[in-house]
């Protein structure tokens, strides 16, 4: 029994450590999708899409790639609100990953609102990319 324990170990530990490096990497393709997305740097964001990528809006319209990449397109820019984002919760099975977490921002002279983000990130050839996105609106909580 203690054979199969001290062998046992090791192989935990280069999973744990695995696990965990795999999903640094993971936030990081999150961070600079929403840092490019902000900036309005369509070719920072291209960086960190698949080319199958697709996109589903808060309001239900599906985007393909060219049409996410056109709508950051820096002539568009405009000043984004202020957001804040729950941490991530990252599931990753092999090179498959499904990334939640909730974002919250202010719209000048309004609300606050919230929408639940649902990422899927694929690695292919090593290297990590969003294959989809969907934002989910969460409705503001009943007054009364």
């Amino acid at each position: 029994m203690r054979l199969m324990i001290w062998a046992i170990g090791p192989v935990a530990l280069l999973i744990a450590s695995t696990a965990s490096a795999q999903n640094i990497e993971i936030k990081s393709l999150i961070d600079r999708f929403d840092a490019a997305r902000i900036q309005h740097d369509p070719a920072a964001l291209s960086k960190t899409l698949a080319s199958d990528y697709e996109e589903i809006s808060p309001v239900g319209e599906v985007d393909d790639r060219g049409k996410v990449l056109g709508f950051y397109a820096p002539e568009l820019k405009r000043t984004a609100p202020a957001m804040t984002s729950e941490p991530l919760v990252i599931r990753s099975r092999g090179d498959v990953a499904i990334i939640t977490t909730r974002k919250s921002f202010t719209i000048p002279g309004g609300p606050v609102r919230s929408v639940r983000v649902r990422y899927v990130a694929e690695r292919a050839a090593g290297k990590w990319l969003l294959v989809s996105a969907q934002y989910t609106p969460i409705p503001p909580a009943k007054t009364g």
